[in-house]
């Protein structure tokens, strides 16, 4: 069993202070962790609950800060990995996290795990999506040194957009003919053999 959470000396400060609390409010605090995980650009906590969990839990800012990043990396790890729950229970009692805390992980993974790897499958990783595909053919017939020259240039407009904008950002690609058949060499065959 390869371990998916390596004892970091950032693993070992977060654990130290994840001992230290009581698991009941540990067990809140993972679930909604979990809960939350799929929203990239969404905190966790609000700047005001964070204010109460620091009372809450006897942790400085810093410490909170540890402890709520350390257990969201547990968990993504655990869904990169696709770890099972009794793996993973092992592996971060392997770093020394409390085995009621550990327990805490584990049962939560079982629980709320695939519902968070369904929406994960969902997200789309790429920062901009491909909104629109537009073209434009050039061909300039002549020189002034060459009276017959025939020269073709696509130019490719391209229309993205961030997942959380409405405004589409245009970029504009100009291939000569060769360049052009490359790059449509390499499209088709990644999408043959399956990578697009």
């Amino acid at each position: 069993m390869t371990s998916i959470i390596k004892e970091t000396q950032s693993i070992k400060e977060a654990v130290t202070f994840i001992n230290a609390i009581d698991v009941n409010k540990f067990s809140r605090l993972i679930s909604r962790i979990i809960q939350k995980l799929h929203l990239k650009e969404e905190r966790t906590f609000s700047e005001e609950e964070e204010q109460k969990l620091e009372a809450a839990l006897s942790l400085d800012k810093q410490a909170l800060n540890l402890v709520l990043e350390t257990a969201a990396f547990i968990l993504e790890q655990a869904v990169y990995h696709n770890v099972k729950p009794a793996s993973l229970q092992q592996q971060l009692e392997a770093v020394h996290l409390n085995p009621d805390k550990a327990e805490v992980f584990s049962q939560t993974w079982a629980t709320a795990g695939p519902e968070l790897v369904e929406k994960l499958k969902h997200n789309i990783f790429a920062p901009k999506k491909l909104e629109y595909v537009g073209w434009q053919l050039n061909l300039q017939m002549a020189q002034s040194s060459q009276a017959r020259l025939k020269s073709p240039s696509a130019v490719l407009q391209l229309g993205l957009r961030n997942e959380d904008s409405e405004v589409q950002e245009n970029v504009f690609v100009e291939f000569s003919h060769q360049e052009l058949l490359e790059f449509y060499n390499k499209v088709f065959y990644k999408a043959k053999a399956g990578f697009l």
